[in-house]
């Protein structure tokens, strides 16, 4: 059951409806059905590794936070850390590791739905009853719709044991407001989703296949690689978004607050505020289960750095076990200890220039450039291999000739003049909207609610009406859920 299909539009009301009716103490048993029916429909052969990974951390969160000794605690926790991350290892990594290994052919393991996120998710439970930041839950059940909870299970946000918990026990009444907001949230997702991102598919896919829109093959070079690339970028950011807003709205009509995952990335000044902006539960969670507790900053300038490079081989080894992943998270690691390392040269060379730290100018350049340097990045998430990264980045940045640079290379990659000119029309939104929360410091769904109500309703019906336009539209599960 996917976000941006009809049985969810059917199932969410439903849920919501009877959550507010059944009496409070009994709420969590409705939601945790939801839950699990829910990831049932997405993926029915993964329920008892769902189960598994569940009383797995259960078990050992209340055994290390009720552990005599530390040494006991620490025993505990690797326990709880080793059992499920051979699960996740198992099922994503395994046939990587016998292809390097040269131990035959990788096995076909499907890849159960949600085992990224919700794996890290529960393993929070266990550091966090480690730390004494929260107390083990003494319900399983509870404990059990935290691992499970619908709108994150897929594709995050990654919550925090410490946030939702005790959420659960809160006495909730349907409240109008955040009703509003939740349904905003829902409506800008599948505003991302269905306009913007159903329509750079077809670009980027024809592109990257190296076809016409007739089916002949087309080496492509130059302009058209280039409106390929800021159009992935433009996608990917729009699909992972669009999940999370979606997410976090459907969780706050349901009274629950989740984390942010996105604030304006394409607005960061270096790659190092990238990663502030970007995926912040994910980056958040390296940072406070791994970066820190390997020393962070604390222990020198070699450590620092060997740090970050850590991290981010990681990160790049969560998203997926090929190469060209291991490759897109170290390149953002050599970014950081590149920009780290510079920073000195930059600071005398403002110095001595008399620009100001925070001068306009150098912002828009250093954004230009993060967001370039960024989207060449994606070219190592997109492709499958590295061979054929390198050969899209070649292709991209070779060939380019003054013929391509009219209005019919754009026209002519799939989307013809309708549907170029509504992405177009859709981005500058999504551009415009994240410039004004970036500048106001606030978030999109209380953005509307500082203008006059023509306005407010004027742009939720032209949302929803090029939503209702783009039904017709293929439009693929979501990106993150592959993950």
């Amino acid at each position: 059951m996917l976000f941006n299909s009809l049985s969810f539009l059917i199932f969410f009301p439903v849920t919501v409806i009877l959550y507010y009716v059944i009496p409070h103490r009994y709420r969590y048993l409705w939601l945790l059905f939801c839950s699990y029916f829910f990831y049932a429909c997405q993926d029915q052969s993964a329920v008892v590794l769902l189960m598994v990974s569940t009383v797995i951390t259960f078990a050992s969160g209340r055994l290390t936070y009720n552990a005599g000794t530390q040494k006991l605690k620490k025993l505990c926790v690797a326990a709880g850390f080793i059992l499920n991350l051979f699960i996740l290892m198992y099922f994503k990594y395994s046939g990587f590791l016998m292809s390097v290994l040269g131990e035959g052919e990788r096995p076909n393991l499907m890849l159960p739905a949600g085992i990224s996120f919700y794996t890290f998710q529960s393993l929070t439970y266990i550091a966090d009853c480690y730390r004494g930041e929260t107390e083990p839950e003494n319900n399983i059940l509870k404990y059990a719709l935290f691992v499970s909870f619908f709108p994150c299970i897929l594709s995050g946000p990654i919550e925090r044991s410490k946030n939702i918990l005790p959420q659960t026990d809160r006495v909730r009444k349907w409240d109008p407001v955040r009703a509003k907001e939740g349904l905003f949230l829902m409506l800008w997702g599948y505003f991302l989703k269905m306009v913007i991102v159903s329509r750079l598919e077809i670009l980027t896919d024809l592109v990257y296949s190296g076809k016409n829109p007739a089916g002949e093959a087309v080496a492509y070079t130059g302009v058209p690689m280039i409106i390929a690339m800021l159009s992935y970028s433009f996608l990917i950011y729009c699909d992972f978004a669009g999940y999370s807003f979606i997410a976090t709205g459907a969780a706050r009509i349901l009274g629950y607050d989740v984390m942010r995952n996105f604030r304006q990335p394409y607005l960061a000044v270096s790659v190092s505020d990238f990663w502030r902006r970007w995926h912040i539960s994910l980056s958040t969670w390296f940072r406070d289960y791994l970066y820190i507790p390997l020393g962070g900053s604390r222990r020198g300038t070699f450590r620092r750095y060997l740090n970050i490079m850590i991290v981010f081989a990681l990160s790049g080894i969560w998203h997926g076990a090929t190469l060209n992943f291991l490759i897109w998270g170290l390149l953002y690691g050599v970014y950081q200890v590149m920009g780290y390392a510079a920073r000195p040269l930059k600071d005398r060379a403002l110095r001595m220039s008399g620009l100001d730290r925070h001068d306009s100018l150098r912002r828009v350049l250093c954004t230009a450039f993060t967001y370039i340097l960024v989207s060449i990045t994606w070219m190592f998430f997109r492709t499958p291999d590295v061979a054929e990264a390198l050969d899209v980045i070649r292709r991209t940045f070779t060939g380019i000739q003054p013929a391509q640079l009219t209005l019919g290379t754009v026209t002519s990659l799939g989307l013809g003049t309708v549907n170029l000119i509504i992405a177009v029309f859709a981005v500058t939104i999504l551009i415009i909207v994240d410039i004004i929360c970036e500048k106001r410091g606030c978030e999109v769904f209380s953005l509307l609610d500082r203008t006059p109500a023509w306005i407010r309703w004027c742009s939720y019906y032209v949302l929803i009406l090029m939503i209702l336009f783009s039904c017709n539209l293929s439009t693929k599960e979501f990106l993150y859920q592959g993950f």
